[in-house]
């Protein structure tokens, strides 16, 4: 308890930035952010579930963003909207909870696995005070990349404890974190997902405790399967590969920046305004374990944590340098990650669990060289506590109606209209074929309805933008959409018969998407289930 509470407190250390002031830290996503915390607050508040559409963005024609978008940390963000925060604040305290929960959280795991106090001190506080960590917080105001932090070690340390209890408890818990882990972030997670695979082929202590793990990680994808598969399946209406194909070329560092100490942040070894070392201490981590192995110094327990990190070190570095190219230019899976350098959050823990090479030295036996190697740590990263470009006064109400998108890249651009509207429209119904009025305009972040008074036979336009999962309802009877008219591209068009009829539009779930549901929802259900049943019961060896 006495480490954990130290953690918490060594934690708060760079948070105090965030905090100096009621306006918002300048980070690269942090104005991203805020519209898209508020969509989904106010999507959350008309009752759509799962979230998927937001209705105002796009100068109101809408947008799949939430098919696509990584969904976790808006929903915590939403918490404290619904408690009574401001946009700034929500960030602000899920930013920060962050960092909390992931020093608590991996000081949980690596006390399960090194099964030392003292270890899993030293092991969390080389994970919160990793260089990338702090610029993904204070830097990056990295939304949802920060939560995978979070939820990696709770994974871990779920696997960790059910094959040392063997109660299912456990199992559920590994599960469910998995999930938080996807929903977390859309390119780290899946990173972080391998690198738990890597822990089950590597730690697992027998053939049921491997399948049960397997099981475990599978039974996460699946309670996340409303999420990831629509994801996966919809990319195909949107100009997402288009406009992230040769994104990555610009984003490899030259190899020496990742081994240069950049203690104070200089510009020079810099990568698109990222410092992508890895640590002054996390790689003198790297050599004491070299050491270790070359002398023979270590069981062979220690040997395979060492083979495994330097795996992970090696793969990861790999996919960061030019020397990798062909891999990005011929797989698209891969081009998704972006920024070659996101495989540095593999890194960071890699070299984390390292860091326990450390405490084979000696002279770190003393209760006052091993605190003070703890201050080192933590002082080295000093720098990336301050706020490198300010902060910047916010006016919230004009991401509660942002007109623009929200997104860098395209990602959720929909291939059938003519890009991002630049206009909010006049009207948002009117005929585009006859004569007629419309009246009692009502809409939901998923749902509009109006009344057409049609003088004749006519057509009408909703300046909404078209995508699967959207149907018109005439006189509650369903009637075909077209979005493809060359005057009205990308927006729901459809024919309406003379006379006076009350009009809907929703936006549903598609057959793949409520499939995706109903086994999401289950699992959980089977899941929660077991739970309660097997209670305490633990499985057979």
């Amino acid at each position: 308890m006495k480490y954990l509470l130290l953690i918490i407190c060594i934690s708060l250390l760079p948070l105090f930035t965030i905090f100096s002031t009621p306006d918002l830290l300048h980070t690269h996503d942090g104005l991203v952010h805020l519209p898209r915390i508020a969509a989904y607050f106010k999507m959350l508040s008309d009752g759509q579930i799962p979230i998927r559409w937001a209705a105002d963005l796009n100068h109101g024609y809408g947008m799949p963003l939430f098919d696509f978008i990584y969904q976790l940390p808006y929903f915590l963000s939403s918490i404290f909207l619904f408690s009574g925060a401001g946009l700034v604040t929500a960030f602000k305290f899920t930013l920060a909870l962050s960092f909390i929960l992931s020093g608590i959280f991996m000081f949980l795991f690596a006390k399960a696995f090194f099964e030392d106090d003292k270890k899993a001190f030293l092991v969390t506080i080389f994970y919160q005070f990793a260089p990338f960590r702090l610029i993904e917080v204070i830097t990056r105001g990295s939304f949802g990349e920060v939560y995978t932090y979070v939820f990696l070690p709770l994974v871990l340390f779920g696997l960790t404890m059910f094959w040392e209890k063997k109660t299912y408890k456990y199992f559920v818990l590994t599960a469910i974190a998995t999930a938080l882990l996807v929903l977390s972030h859309n390119s780290v997670s899946l990173l972080f997902f391998g690198l738990c695979v890597g822990f089950l082929i590597f730690f697992a202590k027998g053939k049921k405790d491997f399948i049960m793990g397997c099981l475990a990680l599978f039974t996460g994808l699946l309670i996340s399967l409303f999420y990831w598969f629509p994801a996966m399946l919809d990319h195909r209406y949107t100009y997402g590969n288009l406009h992230m194909r040769n994104l990555y070329l610009e984003h490899f560092a030259p190899i020496q920046q990742f081994f240069i100490p950049n203690i104070t942040n200089v510009k020079s070894l810099q990568t698109g305004g990222i410092s992508v070392q890895i640590g002054l201490f996390h790689l003198l981590g790297m050599f004491v374990a070299i050491s270790l192995l070359m002398k023979k110094k270590i069981n062979f327990w220690q040997k395979k944590l060492t083979t495994y990190c330097f795996l992970l070190i090696g793969v990861s570095l790999f996919f960061m340098l030019p020397i990798s190219k062909p891999f990005w230019e011929n797989i698209s899976f891969l081009r998704q990650f972006q920024f070659p350098w996101r495989f540095l959050s593999v890194i960071v823990f890699a070299t984390s669990l390292l860091s326990v090479s450390f405490l084979s030295i000696r002279l770190l036996a003393k209760k006052h060289i091993f605190y003070g190697l703890i201050i080192l740590v933590v002082a080295s990263t000093g720098f990336f506590w301050k706020a490198q470009e300010g902060f910047d006064k916010i006016d919230e109400t004009y991401y509660w109606d942002f007109p623009l998108t929200t997104t860098y890249y395209g990602e959720t651009d929909v291939i059938w209209s003519a890009g991002p509207a630049k206009e909010y429209p006049r009207n948002p119904v009117e005929f585009i074929v006859g004569q007629g009025s419309v009246s009692g305009f009502k809409k939901e972040s998923a749902r509009q309805e109006f009344t057409i008074d049609a003088k004749t036979k006519g057509a009408v336009v909703s300046h909404t933008q078209y995508f699967p999962g959207w149907r018109v309802y005439v006189d509650g009877q369903a009637v075909p959409i077209e979005f493809q008219d060359p005057n009205w591209r990308g927006m729901i068009t459809f024919a309406v018969p003379s006379g006076t009829h009350t009009v809907r539009l929703a936006f549903e779930e598609t057959k793949p998407r409520l499939a995706a549901d109903i086994i999401s929802l289950g699992t959980l259900i089977v899941l929660l289930g077991l739970l309660v049943v097997t209670r305490k019961k633990r499985y057979a060896k």
